[in-house]
């Protein structure tokens, strides 16, 4: 609040006719806190006694001790106590409307209207307003004329006060903390279908920042931390009611029941219908009206056949191997075989001769092979010419997290190896490209039985990151291998050719240059491309090493900026390919000589934990003598909420990421 402001919000109290409504107290405790308390007028709101998070509208501040907080009528409060219970005084009063000809009052609340302000500070004199919000209850309480008028004067006091505070430079006016504000949104709104991406808008800062703060705070991700929410209220819903497992997927903001069923595998490995048995069987109650016995028949044949009745579908309820399966299968197929040989052939007319018979079937032999050739087509792959079909519609994606090089055109992926879990991808990543991959299955790349049973009908590797071969692969499903580090538009004119897509490969390959140009803008505009810029990966509890061609790809190779001349000549050698792409370690003793020109650094590290990075970092004396550093020109990233990938999904998000945080450091013209 400016000097002007705070003189123009005294002239309003003193202009306005102000009447109490109300003076509470209340202490309220951790497990019953006010939640979504919508104001009926304006109030004035003291907490002491503990720390708290208090909610007014969207934004959440945080207090230690003591807080003072004003809120207009409408304004949502929400006051949750950190400790064990928190003493309140509200004041709730009205600020009545000026006659319509008091045109300076009308004018002037317009430009500021102190009574639907909202704002919140520590008090530097907590014990003056904890006295006066007693006496002012106190005396309200009693009621009589005297008491009330007394009690307005005491009101008038505090409002006095409240502005000798406002009005001192070196008042603690509370952070917003977004944060507990976003973990509040999410405690609310789990149930919902509730898009990370979308969430975070609310909040005056991006989407990674965000995300950057809420795992500071509570250790995990935003999109762990509703998966956590939504698995909580499923099981207990599972625990106490007689829904499905579609009911209960649906009204815990899962959307479908295979969503349910997947996050229980991957954090309980059990599905819910094996953790509703497992809590009943444990369940002992000896009372006689118990509703969880089972039932049973005198035979005692009710486990003879058995639904489970909750959503879940299986094929088989007990299988004993697979190869009963594969042998039942294949007598099958003989008996149908046996069966049509042995069929007598249906002839239009007694009088058809063998010749004419056979002069009937050739064109449709002929027609079929022509159709056939239709739903297939030949590639060449590194594993040399490969019989693929026209229009896969269950691929097996074995490389890795590149997953990015064929999502973009469409097609349905069934199963991935471990490093491509989507759910360990950045939340921008999966807003975009999630779609396309969200029944997916984690399978090993030498898992062949895991990969069968997957059906697929086209297996894609690469020779340098999948651990089967592509001979071992071919007896499953057709198998193609592809440099997945040769250049984008290499990859994205061979998946073009694969699925027979060339024109979309080629607007997806513009698409990326127009969006590497918009971007290049952005920094020419803002005064930083012609920067020299470094990019440090850390592994092994920080070390910092010098980053490959993934992430220093998008800046060095598509949008073209420099890194410092020492770091080009000695690990940026493009006279030898088979350097670029490879991590290059350096000693924090000596990362001064590499890093004293750069303008600017980006840190990605390993360990998600990115403030424990930041702090060892900082108690490195040489660290801190480096220039990118003492100008507050470093970007810290942790692979949880930024990418390091080659892909093209990856970079599509990785280059807005980037240049984002690019833009918000210091060294960026504004």
């Amino acid at each position: 609040m400016t000097n002007e402001k705070i003189i123009e919000a005294i002239q309003a109290w003193t202009r306005s006719s102000i009447a109490l409504i109300d003076v509470r107290y209340q202490s309220i405790h951790r497990e019953e806190p006010i939640q979504n308390y919508r104001m009926p007028t304006s109030m004035l709101v003291y907490t002491y006694g503990g720390k708290a998070d208090v909610k007014l509208g969207h934004t959440v501040y945080h207090t230690e001790r003591f807080g003072l907080f004003h809120g207009g009528k409408g304004t949502e409060l929400s006051i949750h106590p950190i400790g064990e219970q928190l003493e309140i005084f509200m004041v709730l009063y009205k600020a009545e409307a000026a006659p319509f000809y008091k045109r300076q009052i009308h004018r002037l609340l317009e430009r500021t209207n102190p009574f639907i302000q909202l704002y919140g500070f520590s008090p530097e004199n907590p014990i003056f307003f904890m006295e006066k919000f007693q006496c002012l209850h106190d005396r309200w309480e009693r009621e009589s004329a005297m008491n009330q008028f007394y009690a307005k004067v005491v009101f008038c006091q505090l409002i006095y006060e409240v502005y000798e505070e406002l009005g001192k430079a070196e008042i603690r006016f509370f952070e917003p903390d977004l944060a507990a504000a976003a973990k509040r949104y999410l405690d609310e709104n789990y149930a919902q279908p509730l898009s990370i991406q979308q969430m975070s808008s609310l909040f005056p800062i991006s989407a990674s920042q965000l995300s950057r703060l809420f795992k500071q705070r509570e250790r995990k991700s935003l999109q762990e931390y509703l998966n956590g929410k939504r698995l909580d209220a499923a099981k207990h819903y599972l625990r106490n009611s007689h829904l499905t497992i579609k009911e209960i997927a649906e009204g815990c903001g899962f959307v479908h029941e295979l969503n349910l069923i997947r996050m229980f595998r991957k954090y309980d490995r059990m599905t819910p219908s094996e953790y509703r048995r497992k809590v009943i069987h444990n369940m002992h109650n000896p009372d006689i009206d118990n509703d969880s016995q089972r039932l049973y028949t005198e035979m005692g044949l009710d486990g003879l056949a058995q639904s489970t009745g909750d959503g879940e579908l299986s094929m088989f309820r007990q299988t004993r191997s697979k190869e009963m399966i594969l042998a039942a299968a294949m007598s099958l197929m003989l008996i149908l075989s046996a069966c049509t040989s042995n069929a007598p052939a249906n002839s239009s007319s007694p009088s058809s001769s063998p010749a004419q018979s056979q002069a009937q079937e050739q064109p449709s032999a002929e027609a079929k092979g022509t159709e056939m050739a239709a739903q297939t087509r030949v590639v060449t792959a590194v594993n040399g010419e490969v019989e693929v079909p026209a229009d896969p519609q269950r691929i097996v994606y074995l490389v890795g997290n590149n997953v990015g090089d064929i999502l973009p055109f469409g097609k349905t992926v069934v199963g991935i190896d471990i490093y491509g879990d989507p759910s360990k991808r950045p939340e921008e990543w999966r807003q975009q490209w999630g779609r396309h991959i969200a029944d997916v299955a984690l399978v090993p790349g030498d898992d062949l039985e895991g990969i069968m049973a997957l059906e697929p009908d086209l297996i894609i590797g690469s020779s340098t990151w999948t651990s089967s071969s592509p001979e071992q692969l071919s007896k499953i499903a057709p198998t193609i291998f592809y440099n997945e580090m040769s250049s984008l538009e290499e990859r994205m004119t061979f998946f073009g050719e694969v699925f027979g897509m060339a024109d979309r490969a080629k607007e997806l390959i513009a698409e990326y240059a127009a969006k590497v140009e918009t971007a290049k803008q952005r920094l020419i505009d803002s005064g930083i491309y012609d920067k020299k810029i470094v990019f440090l990966q850390g592994v092994e509890e920080g070390t910092p090493g010098l980053q490959g061609d993934k992430t220093r790809g998008i800046i060095y190779e598509d949008l073209g900026m420099k890194a410092p001349e020492k770091v080009e000549k000695e690990f940026f050698n493009r006279e030898n390919p088979q350097s670029e792409g490879f991590y290059a370690p350096i000693s924090l003793e000596v990362i001064g000589e590499y890093l004293s020109e750069a303008d600017i650094i980006a840190y990605t590290n390993f360990d998600p934990d990115v403030a424990t990075l930041e702090k060892k970092l900082v108690s490195v004396a040489i660290w801190t003598t480096i220039p990118a550093e003492k100008a507050g020109n470093v970007v810290y990233h942790s692979i949880a909420d930024t990418l390091v990938d080659y892909d093209y999904a990856s970079r599509m998000v990785s280059l807005d990421t980037f240049v984002n945080a690019l833009l918000e450091l210091p060294i960026a013209r504004k």
